[in-house]
């Protein structure tokens, strides 16, 4: 992968243990596999999207235009056995992934030995460089609701809907 940069931040955090139990259950009353962990996997990811959003201003960072907020989004793998939660915010001019530079920290240098011209604190600065930090604004709220009782008490709920779908399904 040399010579190419990073598009944008993904981490994986499995919580394939979690799924087992349940997903053996649905496949014992009928459930096709992949479908209800595709199901289960994307309410997961909706629910970790609504932390990552929630948790955004408190890691420093301001809605502004809100292309990054918007960009928060969550998208369960083609295989079915991941979700990904990712903030794909890019510049609509030069097409570079912003929301990768602030999550991992980076150094952005004016073109052509140039400067770079922004506002901060109200006053005018120009530079030649800048040193963005790493703000882990993504994995990290993440990460926290996975431990939490509120994730288990999702899983449940999502458990209980597939019964439910599977239920129905039956009485056709």
């Amino acid at each position: 992968m040399a010579g190419r940069r990073k598009r944008y931040s993904t981490e994986s955090v499995s919580v394939e243990t979690d799924l087992a139990e349940a997903l053996s259950y649905l496949e014992g009353l009928g459930a096709k596999r992949h479908k209800a962990m595709r199901r289960i996997l994307g309410g997961i990811g909706t629910a970790a999207r609504a932390q990552v959003r929630k948790a955004y201003k408190s890691h420093g960072l301001a809605k502004g235009s809100g292309a990054l907020y918007k960009s928060i989004s969550r998208r369960v793998i083609r295989s079915g056995k991941a979700v990904i939660v990712e903030a794909k915010a890019s510049s609509q001019e030069t097409k570079v992934f912003y929301g990768y530079a602030l999550a991992k920290g980076a150094r952005i240098t004016a073109k052509d030995g140039g400067y770079l011209t922004f506002q901060k604190d109200g006053k005018w600065v120009r530079v030649h460089s800048v040193k963005l930090p790493e703000r882990d604004f993504v994995a990290a709220p993440v990460k926290k609701y996975l431990s939490t009782t509120a994730f288990k008490t999702k899983l449940d709920q999502l458990v209980q809907r597939e019964v439910a779908r599977i239920e129905k399904e039956s009485k056709r």
